[in-house]
């Protein structure tokens, strides 16, 4: 769940299947705000009151970092994330609904690629920024940030690496409210040569990954009918196609890979399929 998160373009479907009934004045349901951080995609709550989000990731790279002779060479990039969302969608035919409201965030930011060792890499990283509903309703400031930790203990038939994530997310809105989640992941992600190229004979590779995240402060998830569910884990399993000399490129947009992700809480209560874009690293 990386920044994207946490990143990317991505499509989810999440479901919260039971819960206890809650007034619903004092719902504290998942803000719109966090949708910039959480990524592109279709979340469904108990089979309705859905959000559809998309997510532009503009990234500029100053340099690519490095490591030589001992030297480390710094990764530098800057990410100019355009999240659109339409949010109280009940159903893929509810797109017009009168009850659905939408909201637009620009949170740019700074990623930057540390080479710890020749093995070892960190990426800290913040995006700090700004939305709003499109109907003129309340605007908010978003900010989210954290660490990536990737270890590659060495390459060879299997290729693999460990990966470790720190996150922090919040906003502050125009009224004074605010509110904030830290997550946790831990993972590792595989890279597999194929025997197969694409037209341009660049050899592809199956890049897979296995990660789990926790919550420190539970995801609520207020509904219509006046339940709430809360869920504090997840569970991702992602599986894509990658050249291994470059990206795939879309139009202006950039991809490392293309594949789906699979995810699910331990309960079960809570379920996605997202687009697979890129390593939890980046």
């Amino acid at each position: 769940m990386a920044c994207l998160l946490l990143a990317m373009a991505s499509q989810a479907i999440a479901e919260v299947e039971s819960g206890q009934p809650t007034p619903a004045a004092s719902l504290s349901g998942m803000h719109w705000a966090f949708s910039a951080f959480f990524g592109s995609g279709w979340y469904e709550v108990a089979d309705s009151e859905s959000v559809f989000i998309l997510r532009a990731p503009l990234v500029h790279t100053f340099a690519d970092s490095s490591w030589g002779d001992g030297q480390r060479g710094l990764g530098i990039e800057l990410h100019y994330p355009i999240t659109l969302g339409l949010h109280n969608v009940d159903s893929f035919d509810d797109f017009t609904d009168t009850d659905n409201f939408g909201s637009i965030a620009f949170t740019p930011g700074i990623e930057v690629e540390i080479p710890v060792t020749q093995k070892w890499y960190l990426r800290p990283l913040l995006n700090v920024g700004w939305g709003t509903e499109t109907h003129g309703g309340e605007s908010a400031w978003i900010y989210y940030g954290g660490v990536k930790s990737r270890y590659t203990p060495g390459t060879g038939k299997l290729d693999w690496s460990v990966l470790n994530a720190l996150y922090r997310a919040g906003y502050h809105d125009e009224s004074g409210d605010q509110s904030s989640l830290t997550l946790a992941m831990a993972g590792a992600e595989f890279r597999h040569p194929l025997q197969t190229a694409l037209a341009g004979r660049d050899d592809l590779q199956l890049n897979w990954h296995l990660t789990y995240s926790w919550l420190f402060d539970e995801a609520e998830f207020g509904l219509k009918s006046g339940f709430s569910q809360s869920v504090d884990d997840q569970w991702e399993l992602g599986i894509a196609l990658a050249p291994r000399k470059r990206s795939f490129k879309v139009w202006f947009l950039t991809f490392e890979q293309l594949g789906l992700a699979f995810r699910s809480s331990s309960d079960g209560t809570y379920r996605a399929i997202t687009i697979n874009a890129s390593s939890p690293f980046h």
